[in-house]
């Protein structure tokens, strides 16, 4: 699927795991976006991606470097074994982010996903990305908010990344590199191609909708108990 796509695809992920999970309000903001940005971790084996664009040659060099180890695209970043690297890597970059080591680690991590989110989304792009995504960073990095949801934010973008590509006609070879099959979750006459009709005017509808039926129920369960009552 295309940057927006997935980046859509993990807003929805993170929002309703943070319901699902029962924590605040500010939680599930904090973690609907944090998935939003890392479900294009995946898409790192790919200069042209929008996480290996994001911040031109440093993401470049980052997605080379990727695409070299796991074999190309849709390969092993696709795969169980890539969500849990990626998992692994954010787990210790948060553990160390005391050493400098995980400081710049963790702050990398943060400044591309965040910056290739609002990109994907079309909220703004350039300069102006990057200088929120390095603010977003520097709030995590140096004062901790939000630490305790990367992991989990990085584990579910990339699994919500494989879903979202397993929708498509190439599918995606999960339990590399033990084997190469590729799994879909679409029969073959309902798989799309990336960036094609059904995308754009099928898919990304129907996780907007999602979306805003989510923030709507979100809103809903932070309403005071006594204010529903005298609603109605």
């Amino acid at each position: 699927m295309m940057g927006r796509s997935h980046a859509l695809s993990g807003a929805v992920t993170g929002l309703a795991a943070g319901i699902v999970l029962h924590k605040s309000a500010v939680a599930d903001l904090e973690l609907s976006g944090f998935v939003a940005g890392f479900v294009l971790l995946n898409d790192l084996d790919s200069c042209g991606s929008s996480a290996g664009r994001c911040l031109g040659l440093i993401s470049r060099s980052v997605a080379w470097v990727i695409r070299g180890i796991s074999g190309g695209h849709r390969h092993a970043s696709h795969s169980i074994l890539g969500a849990a690297a990626f998992t692994g890597l954010a787990l210790l970059a948060c553990h160390f982010r005391g050493d400098w080591a995980g400081k710049a680690g963790l702050a990398l991590l943060l400044v591309i996903a965040v910056s290739s989110a609002l990109e994907a989304l079309h909220v703004t792009d350039g300069h102006t990305a990057d200088l929120a995504a390095i603010a977003v960073a520097a709030a995590v990095v140096w004062y901790g908010y939000g630490l305790a949801l990367i992991p989990l934010a990085v584990g579910l973008g990339c699994l919500t990344h494989d879903a979202g590509d397993c929708l498509t006609e190439s599918g995606v070879p999960l339990l590399l590199p033990f084997s190469q099959h590729r799994f879909h979750l679409l029969p073959p006459r309902a798989a799309f191609t990336t960036g094609t009709r059904p995308e754009t005017w099928i898919v990304d509808p129907l996780l907007t909708l999602a979306l805003l039926a989510l923030a709507v129920h979100e809103v809903m369960l932070s309403l005071p108990v006594h204010a529903l009552v005298a609603a109605r």
